[in-house]
Order: C-alpha cells, then structure tokens, then sequence
C-alpha cells in the first residue's frame, strides 16, 4: 500500500513537471511570435478564408487581374481598364479585419501623422504607448501598447475608414478556365508604408511612385482615389460545372459582304475605309484597332480594312474593328477579345462573346484599292457561373 502510494505521489509530481513546463514553453512560444502569425489567426476566425494577402504591401487594387499562387496579382498589360466602384465597409469585423492586416504589414496612419512600424509608434522623435495590451489579430476595441495605437475617437475614425473595391459588373472581368481573378480589394483608407521599413511580419516595405498607385481617378484599373493601403483580396474562378460553349466555327468573310450569324443574333460586315487624298482628316476615331501600335498611328492611316458588328438587339452598340491598310502593319493582322459581356439575372451566369479574326491575305494597289482579300472568323458564346476561391482550394 505504502509503496503504492509513493509511486502515485511520484507520477503526480511528474505530471505537474510537464504541466508546468509546457505552460513555459507555450509562454516562451507566444513571445517569439510575430505579429503576422498572430494575424494570421485573427484572418482565420474572421475572413473565413476568403481573403488572400498580398505577400508584399500594396497600393494597387488589380481588380481584374489574374491571381499566381506564387506571385500574387499578374497584369497584363494589353487588358482593358475595368470600371471599379467603391464602397465604405460598415462590417467591424471587416474593419478590425484590414486594421490588424495593415498594422502587421508596417503600416502607418495618415491621419495624424503617426508611424506604426515593426510594433512601435513614432510621432516626431518620441514615441507613444497608451492603452492595454490586445494583439494583433485579437479583440482591437482597446487601445494597443504594443502598437502604440491611441485609443478613442482619432482611433476609431481611422478603422472605420475601410473600402471594399469591387468591378462595376464582375462580367468585365476577362475569366479563363481555371484562372482565378481578383474581384475585389479591401482598402485601409488613410494608410501608407514607410519606403525602406519592415516590420513585425519581416517584409520590406518598398513602396511605388505615385504614378499607378493609389491616387488618380475611379475609372482606371490600377488606380483609385485618395491614399490608402490594399491589405486583402478576394478572388473568383470559373464553376466548370456551369460552363456552357457554343463556337460557330472558321467563316469566311468576303469583302463588302455581309454575313449572318444567327444564333449569335448578328451581322458582319466587311469593307474597305480609305480617306481621300487631300482630305486633312483622320479615319473615324470610334474604331477599335487591332493593337496598339495601330491605334498610336492612327491620325495618320490612310486606310483600314473594317470589320462592323451589327446585333439584332438594338440595346446593343454596333462595333467596328479597324485593321491598319496603309501603312500596313504586319504584326497587326489578327484580333481576338470579348465583343459582349452581361449578367443574366434569371441564371446568374455570366453571358459573353468573344471574336476572332485572322487577315490571311490583304493587299492595296497604288490607288488604294483592293487587290488581295481573305479573311476568316469565328465568333464563341460562353455562358458560366463563377464560385469564391479559398485557401483550400489552392491546397489541393
């Protein structure tokens, strides 16, 4: 019995040993800690998974842009600047959200000047330290000592200055199958890096000029008003399940002809645009050149071989796509882009065209007329749902 209760007494005290040294080892765990992984726990109880974050700060919203698992946003620089509103969060999990992301990342507010950087504060050469002790990716009611965030009404205005970035219709969004895209942006308003700083989550904060940052004008794809940090992404992707095709194949199209195509509910026209020696005056500037180059020296073409678009439905805005005659450009003898795109209310799909057109052969005589024509179309209907991407899905 004695010797029974000795080896109980042993195994008890043995048993508290490890208790308590493990209640060291979490302590001493917590301490080396940093702030992004404390954040990082936060973003899994609030956003769900929904949100991605940029693996360096930002300044840029990229929606529309397609989204790299390694690399983050990828701008293609031949894309069409997508129209983006945007909003005030009223959500404070949302708010308290983007603060914790844009403090962890070495952010510094505007609003009074105060840098929040590598878990200090700075206000001239002193810094300040108020409040309790809540961490990053915690409860963000009280003030921060660890952070030398001030509490109150100057604290409050700043975490409420939230912005959810988003495209004036996700059907302007150019998704491809199994591509995701950013859809929309969440923006800490009043809220900048400090070029050459890092902080607690050990990333260098190098920030871009002003140009294609986050000052200019609401329409651009790169740009928005004001300034502010993009701390966290939301990002779409096609639902195979929903994706339905219908492609009408290679067509020929004859010069000054018009061709039919009835399931798409449009017309194509093909023509020769040549403006009149002598005439001073540049070719319509309502044409949609087939690239870039074209369309820089497009004052002074004298002629175009024109594809017109013309829908049955007459909410539908008729298209011309402008190839360069004279001068000709070899490099500009193909184009390819969605013509339509929608939302149908009834399916919630997204409802698109998308045209192809090749010049095989096209020559001018000396007088501007046409010698050689072949070209060929085809034109796609494509009709999808899109579904939210999270961290699980790229885990697979």
């Amino acid at each position: 019995m004695e010797n029974g209760l000795r080896a109980n007494a042993t195994y008890g005290f043995k048993h508290l040993l490890i208790l308590v040294s493990l209640a060291g080892l979490f302590n001493l765990t917590g301490c080396a800690s940093t702030a992004m992984e404390a954040h990082q726990k936060g973003v899994e109880t609030v956003a769900e998974k929904e949100y991605f974050i940029p693996k360096k700060p930002v300044d840029r919203h990229y929606i529309g842009c397609a989204w790299s698992k390694q690399f983050g946003p990828i701008e293609d620089p031949a894309a069409d600047d997508i129209r983006i509103k945007m909003e005030r969060s009223f959500d404070t999990m949302q708010q308290n959200f983007a603060y914790n992301v844009g403090v962890s990342l070495g952010g510094q507010s505007t609003l009074r000047g105060q840098s929040i950087l590598g878990g200090q504060s700075t206000k001239g050469e002193q810094g300040t330290k108020e409040g309790g002790s809540t961490k990053v990716g915690g409860d963000t009611k009280s003030a921060t000592a660890e952070l030398g965030i001030e509490g109150g009404a100057g604290r409050k205005s700043e975490i409420e200055n939230v912005q959810i970035i988003s495209p004036v219709s996700l059907a302007d969004i150019p998704f491809e199958m199994n591509i995701p895209y950013i859809t929309e942006a969440l923006r800490l308003g009043n809220f900048e890096m400090k070029s050459g700083s890092a902080g607690k989550a050990g990333i260098t904060a190098e920030v871009s000029s002003i140009k294609g940052s986050v000052k200019g004008t609401m329409e651009g794809a790169g740009v928005t008003t004001g300034e502010g940090l993009v701390v966290a992404y939301k990002l779409h992707i096609i639902d195979q399940r929903t994706y339905a095709k219908q492609d009408s194949g290679s067509i020929s199209l004859e010069l000054d002809k018009t061709v039919d195509f009835p399931n798409a509910n449009l017309f194509v026209r093909s023509l020769l645009r040549v403006i009149e020696p002598g005439a001073n005056k540049p070719l319509p500037p309502n044409l949609l050149w087939s690239c870039d180059r074209a369309e820089a020296m497009s004052k002074n073409m004298v002629a175009a071989w024109v594809i017109e678009l013309r829908s049955k439905d007459p909410k539908r805005k008729s298209l011309q796509i402008a190839f360069p005659a004279f001068p000709k450009i070899e490099e500009c003898q193909n184009f390819s882009g969605v013509i339509y795109s929608r939302i149908d209310p009834l399916t919630d799909k997204i409802v698109r065209q998308k045209i192809n057109i090749t010049l095989v052969e096209e020559e001018l005589t000396d007088s501007l007329k046409p010698k050689k024509w072949e070209a060929r179309m085809s034109l796609v209907d494509e009709s999808f749902k899109i579904k939210l991407v999270n961290e699980d899905d790229f885990a697979k």
